[in-house]
Formats: structure tokens, C-alpha cells, sequence
């Protein structure tokens, strides 16, 4: 009969080792579980149509002018004026027109456009009808706001300016006159 010696270390390593990948096995459970994602959007609107530069409307520009002897009157068109709004679940926006940068107190006798070479004024109005009759602005500096239905589909809406600058009885010095008005939306 044949006698077969088992070393007592290689015993103790064997045993250590069916009990680790025991062990292993029933701690090494995988555990889910799951989480909600969600987003909701709120009414809301953005200036500007996405496609352009959204910092500004572009200029409203009454053009190369010789002579002041009769009003000039413009249109605002898309990225020249317009005002461009999109909205979504919002059914109406109040559109409000500031004094511009170079007129303080009241608009209702005109806004000023300067020659910053100068220091020369030239008045204009901005108006919300192509009869000039309603001057826009922002409610308390002589112009009223505007109350715009906005589209339900969130397509890009249109709102047209209606500019004149005024008759003068004097030649102005040639040169460039310019404003800044700020478009204020409450929703």
C-alpha cells in the first residue's frame, strides 16, 4: 500500500484558498437600481431668431441724407430694427422701447441722435404704426408699450419699428449720428 505524505503548509494554502473564492463569490453581488431624468420647460421667450448675431437687432438707418427739409421716414426690416421674438407657452409679451443713450427725461418731444465729433443732436421717434401716431416706448418716459399675441407654434415673430426723423430748419454738419435703444420683454 502506498503512503502519500501531505505537505501541512501546501494543506493550509489550499484551504485558505477554496475559503477566499468562496468568500469572493458571496460578496461579489451586483446591485441596480434606477434613477429618473427629466427636464420641464417653462413659458418663455428669447430675442432674436437664433440665426444671427443675438446681441443686437441690427441698425435701424435712415439712410444718406443731404438735407433735413422734410421728415424722413423708415421701416425696420429683419436685422435692421425689426425686433425678433420666439416664445413658448407664453400667450402675450409687453414689448417696451427705452429713451435711447442720448436723451434723458421724456421721449415725447423726440429721441436724439448725436455726432459724437460734435456734440450735435438730430431727433427722431420710433413709433409702433406706420401712421406715427403711437410712440413707443417703455410707459413712464413718454411712449407706451406694445402688447404683442405671440405665435403658439414658437416660430420667430416679427415686430416692425416705425421711425421718422425729424424736419430741421438748419443744415446739420455732415457726419455720422447714431442712438442705442434698449428692447425690454416682460412675459
Amino acid at each position: 500500500m502506498a503512503h502519500h505524505c501531505f505537505n501541512p503548509t501546501l494543506m493550509k494554502f489550499l484551504a485558505l484558498t477554496l475559503f477566499s473564492l468562496s468568500m469572493a463569490s458571496s460578496y461579489g453581488e451586483v446591485l441596480s437600481k434606477n434613477f429618473s431624468v427629466k427636464a420641464t420647460i417653462l413659458p418663455g421667450c428669447i430675442l432674436g431668431s437664433g440665426n444671427a448675431d443675438s446681441s443686437s437687432f441690427g441698425t435701424l438707418n435712415f439712410g444718406n441724407i443731404s438735407s433735413l427739409s422734410a421728415p424722413v421716414s423708415v421701416v425696420s426690416s429683419q436685422n435692421a430694427g425689426s425686433i425678433i421674438i420666439q416664445c413658448s407657452g407664453t400667450p402675450s409679451i409687453t414689448l417696451a422701447l427705452d429713451s435711447g443713450v442720448n436723451t434723458t427725461g421724456s421721449i415725447s418731444t423726440g429721441r436724439r441722435l448725436l455726432n459724437s465729433l460734435t456734440g450735435e443732436y438730430l431727433f427722431y421717434q420710433i413709433f409702433q404704426d406706420s401712421a406715427h401716431s403711437i410712440i413707443w416706448g417703455n410707459g413712464s418716459n413718454g411712449g407706451v408699450t406694445k402688447v404683442v399675441t405671440v405665435n403658439s407654434n414658437s416660430s420667430p415673430l416679427e415686430i416692425m419699428l416705425y421711425a421718422q426723423l425729424f424736419a430741421s430748419s438748419t443744415l446739420p454738419t455732415a457726419g455720422t449720428y447714431s442712438d442705442t435703444v434698449l428692447v425690454t420683454a416682460t412675459y
